[in-house]
Order: C-alpha cells, then structure tokens, then sequence
C-alpha cells in the first residue's frame, strides 16, 4: 500500500500497472509546435501583404504624377489657344477699321498682311502670322475677295519632356471677306494688278508688316 502511493506522488503510477504516462507532454508539445506554425504564417502573410500595400501605393503616386503632369502641360496648351482666339478677335474688328484701304489698295493681299501684322506687333505677339487672300476675277460691277489669318506658336512641354516630347504647334484662325457691286449698273474700283499676283499665303512673324514675309501664290486652305 505504502509502494503504491508513492508511485502515485511520483506520478508514475497507471491504472494498468504500467510505466511513466507522458501522453500529456505529448499533447503539449504537439499544441505548442501548432501555435508556433499559425504565429509563423501569420507572420510571413502580414509581411507580404505590407509589401503588396507599398507596391500598390509606389505604384499610385507614379500615375497620379503622371496624370497632374500631363495635365499641367494640356492647361498651358489650353490657355495658350485661348490667347491666339482672343488676338483673332481683334482682328476680325480691325477688319471693319480697314476694310477700305484693303478694297483701293494696288496689293490687297500684301496690304491685308502688313495691317495685321503691325496689330499683332501692337499687342505684343511674337509667333507666326499668316495671311491668305484670294480674290475672284473682278468685274466692272461686282469684285469679292476672301481672308483667312491664322495665327500660330510653339509651346515648349514641361513635363512631357521627359517622354520625349518637345514641343507643340498651338493654332488659332479667323476668317472674312468682302463684296462690293450689287446691281447690275453698279461701278466698282478694282486694282489693276491681276490676281494671281496677289492671291495666295504671306507668312511672318509678328514684329511688324513691313518685316520680312514670305509669299507663296500657290498656298490656300484646302476648304476654300
């Protein structure tokens, strides 16, 4: 009796009489390798997730720089444009102010270019100006000519630069015309210069008409 309580304080004893029990380590060091495995997961999954999280962010600020700089450019571009349509307004009233010394002028087409350039030259713009006139055959009642001014400039990128991009074209264009003679017994002043003299394209810049132009007679919008 005495024997077999001290196996008890032992903690050796068994119901069967037979050796040490260690099932209960067992079952705790199976429990402890288990928690040790999810820790271990746990771990490796929160730091791949970190990591897809930093590329989806480095990732997002390259197209948010992107879209802010290609924006920025197609802004300047935007207001460059609004700029020339304003400068074509002016035109087009300048037009009225002059439209009789274009009609007794001996060159009309050298005329009209040389008042819109020095207007441009007036309001500070240093791009191209080109001129195109053409002008019907006249008759001794009845002479009709058209204009078309376009202006242009180049705008250097900022931010496309970096893409290869240098620069771009910015355009704007006004057109107009004149008709002189209505009826059939009216007498109209018409230069004595043929047409094909003065009819076609003067292209320069805006420092002034009477600064260098190039003419090309053959040069006239494909929607005339």
């Amino acid at each position: 009796m005495l024997q077999r309580e001290s196996f008890k304080i032992a903690g050796f004893y068994q119901s069967n009489g037979g050796g040490p029990d260690r099932s209960k380590d067992r079952k705790g060091g199976l429990r402890e390798n288990m928690v040790d495995f999810i820790r271990k997961n746990l771990r490796r999954k929160a730091g791949a997730e970190k990591g897809n999280i930093t590329l989806l962010f480095a990732a997002t600020l390259v197209l948010l720089i992107f879209f802010i700089g290609v924006s920025l450019d197609l802004g300047m571009i935007y207001m460059e444009r609004n700029e020339l349509i304003d400068l074509c307004q002016v035109i087009r009233e300048d037009r009225f102010t002059y439209q009789d010394t274009i009609r007794f002028a001996e060159n009309p087409g050298l005329t009209s270019y040389r008042i819109i350039s020095d207007t441009m030259a007036d309001n500070g713009f240093d791009g191209t100006v080109k001129v195109y006139f053409s002008e019907r055959e006249p008759e001794s009642n009845y002479r009709y000519y058209r204009i078309r001014t376009k202006l242009s400039v180049k705008y250097s990128y900022s931010f496309l630069r970096l893409f290869g991009l240098n620069s771009a074209t910015v355009s704007a264009f006004v057109d107009g015309g004149e008709t002189y003679g209505e009826g059939i017994n009216d007498v109209v002043w018409y230069p004595q210069m043929p047409v094909s003299r003065y009819n076609g394209s003067y292209t320069g810049t805006g420092a002034g008409g009477y600064g260098g132009y190039v003419y090309d007679a053959s040069d006239l919008p494909a929607d005339w």
